[in-house]
């Protein structure tokens, strides 16, 4: 840098000490008020829940669309299973819902496992008709590496007073998917595992950040499951930083919580809430200075310095170095300086006698903006609830549900199409199809769990009670019929259950029947309320004393005519509802091994494709049965050698439980 005299250094100091600057000089101030908000709209695991219902706690699409209206948000995205679910969607393989998204503005979204439930090929195509971007950067082809999703990331600039604010989008799938998922869904396709997932953040982290994004939101559907998975979310925000908010999904919970400086948001599932995330954020500007110095003779220095200035200024401060400044000997009268009469002043430890004290025309001060920059400084997740989505505070956005209507009508013929035949009616002795299921097993609730034994592969199968909700005629079934037997969406899971857990399980289904029958008994609407998870059964062949105490009521259970082995793991298929319930520990606990189609499609194939041999015997052969346990031998009498054993246990002869009395079980 060229030589300045000292003296010009002196007075910049004093110009700055005495506010000749000003706030635009070297110390310019962001305020509070320069903070900017952004707002992010999210869901997940909706499931192809459409509409409001307060019974159903569902928010559904005309009211998130008015929520959308209200909060002008600035990015709107769901974190995966939303095209699958109920027959809403199913009828036009996620088709409607596509549109419902389209109708509301969704920016980007995660795939979810069930989202891949129509095919690999249909996702892509309803990502086109729902005019949004599918992120999911550790999904590519088996054979050749390729990313399977056309968009690695979705950046979107935000103007906020003429300023760009530029917001950086990339999603993420479980590598877990192969178990989530029926495996021709996914055929062709890889989505890695726990390290090429975090990879995967950690490379798109670094792309967005090249990208200068200021925020950096990452959707996932993961989740947070200790059971045995592969990958967390909280594993991706610890192992990629940088990402600001990771908008979950998959595992269905609320959450909330910060981790490694990443929020982490989840909504629960099935349109129970939407989500708000508001981010705060302070500008930062990089700040280049001129100084301009009027020509001197014999001053050492050029007729314009141009002194650079790049500091950073962010919060409330900005700042710049002054370069050195040098003086001659002498300071000229004809330079044009006038000196100042004052007594002397100390001015950062130097003396300024009357002398030498001189004044002189202020230099032109240039500050140009070279970057500016946001940063996050807090976050905070907010939740609208079915109960807050009221009529008056959040009415339903008529244009939505205007399109709702017209594609429920479209779906009515669909609804009417023919795709069985039944001989009988399928229900219960009376027209009260939820009284009647709760009470014992039905045709009905045989053919259907026999239906998941077919599409699944599985040797026993059940369905809850609860899961059963309308009867169907004789005659011909048609695709409404099945749905309307089975609206809840719920979708098939297989899972190895031991054969003790699976006597667990028909003892505890018993007690259920027969704590059901006592409430039917008293007339009193008083029924217990895990009065649904009495279960109907295929696979299985059962008989039950009711004389005897609960929980030693089953004297017999044979699978595939072989006693129930309590020390050997089944193949058991039921729907992902009851595939959780704590009525059946056992069950909660056992692992999934994969997952299917809906309950009603499962049928639907059943219908269409098993044959009317199997249908017959589904409905006219019953599975458990109540009768009287065989009395067990006082002193039984010790086997011969050359004799005949019996086949079932040779000191009982009452099969494998026999009272539990079998040594050595």
């Amino acid at each position: 840098m060229k030589k300045i005299n000292k003296v010009l250094g002196w007075v910049l100091v004093l110009m700055m000490v005495t506010g000749c600057f000003g706030t635009t000089a070297f110390a310019a101030t962001v305020n509070d008020d320069q903070t900017i908000t952004l707002k992010i709209i999210h869901t997940n695991d909706t499931h192809s829940r459409y509409s409001y219902s307060v019974k159903n706690n569902t928010i559904g699409y005309a009211k998130l669309k008015t929520i959308i209206n209200q909060e002008k948000p600035d990015l709107v995205v769901d974190a995966g299973d939303i095209f699958h679910g109920q027959s809403f969607a199913t009828i036009e393989t996620g088709g409607s819902i596509a549109e419902l998204m389209a109708a509301v503005g969704f920016d980007a979204l995660a795939p979810g496992n069930h989202d891949f439930n129509y095919g690999s090929a249909r996702l892509l195509e309803l990502s086109t008709m729902a005019n949004t971007k599918i992120l999911g950067n550790n999904v590519t082809y088996s054979e050749s590496g390729k990313p399977f999703f056309s968009d690695d990331y979705l950046i979107k600039d935000i103007v906020v007073d003429g300023e760009v604010i530029r917001i950086g989008v990339f999603g993420l799938i479980s590598p877990d998917i192969y178990s989530d998922t029926a495996p021709a869904n996914v055929a062709g396709l890889t989505f890695g595992t726990r390290e090429s997932v975090l990879v995967a953040a950690q490379q798109s982290v670094a792309a967005l950040e090249a990208q200068n994004c200021d925020v950096i939101v990452a959707l996932t559907h993961i989740g947070d499951s200790d059971n045995g998975t592969l990958m967390r979310s909280d594993a991706i925000a610890e192992g990629a930083p940088g990402i600001d908010v990771i908008v979950d999904g998959h595992t269905h919970d609320v959450e909330n919580r910060e981790v490694n400086g990443t929020l982490i948001v989840q909504t629960g599932c099935y349109s129970s809430a939407v989500g708000e995330v508001e981010l705060t954020l302070k500008k930062a500007v990089a700040l280049a200075g001129r100084i301009e110095v009027p020509e001197a003779e014999n001053w050492e220095v050029a007729p314009t310095e141009t002194v650079a200035a790049s500091e950073t200024a962010a919060d409330d401060e900005i700042t710049a170095e002054l370069p050195e400044l040098e003086v001659s000997e002498e300071i000229p009268a004809e330079a044009g300086w006038e000196a100042s009469e004052s007594d002397e002043t100390d001015v950062e430890g130097i003396q300024v006698s009357d002398e030498e004290r001189i004044e002189s025309p202020t230099p032109e001060i240039q500050l140009d903006a070279t970057e500016v920059t946001y940063t996050v400084v807090s976050k905070t997740e907010n939740l609208t609830t079915v109960a807050q989505a009221t009529d008056e505070l959040i009415p339903a956005d008529p244009t939505v549900t205007a399109l709702t209507v017209a594609i429920e009508a479209r779906e009515d013929p669909i609804k009417k199409q023919v795709v069985g035949n039944t001989p009988v009616k399928l229900g219960g002795a009376t027209e009260d199809i939820w009284q009647d299921v709760r009470l014992g097993e039905l045709n009905l609730g045989r053919a259907l769990s026999d239906s998941y034994r077919f599409v699944t592969g599985a040797e026993i199968a059940v369905e809850n009670a609860g899961g059963i909700r309308a009867q169907i005629p004789a005659g011909e079934i048609t695709k409404g019929q099945v749905i309307d037997v089975l609206p809840f969406g719920n979708y098939l899971v297989t899972k190895q259950v031991t054969g003790a857990d699976i006597k667990k399980m028909l003892e505890t289904s018993i007690e259920i029947g027969v704590n059901n029958q006592i409430a039917k008994d008293k007339n009193d609407n008083s029924w217990p309320g895990n009065s649904g998870s009495y279960l109907q059964w295929s696979g299985i062949t059962a008989a039950y004393d009711l004389t005897k105490p609960a929980g030693q009521r089953v004297y017999s259970a044979k699978v595939g005519g072989v006693d129930l082995d309590p020390n050997r793991t089944y193949t058991l298929a039921c729907n992902n509802y009851l595939a959780t319930s704590k009525d059946y520990p056992g069950l909660q606990a056992a692992a999934i091994i994969n997952e299917y189609s809906a309950c009603d499609e499962a049928f639907i194939n059943y219908l269409q494709n098993a044959g009317n041999d199997r249908f017959m015997a589904a409905i006219n052969t019953p599975n458990v049965t109540a009768g009287t346990a065989p009395q067990p031998v006082p002193n039984p009498q010790p086997v011969q050698l050359g004799q005949k054993q019996s086949a079932n246990n040779p000191r009982t002869g009452y099969g494998q439980w026999g009272w539990g009395l079998v040594l050595g079980r």
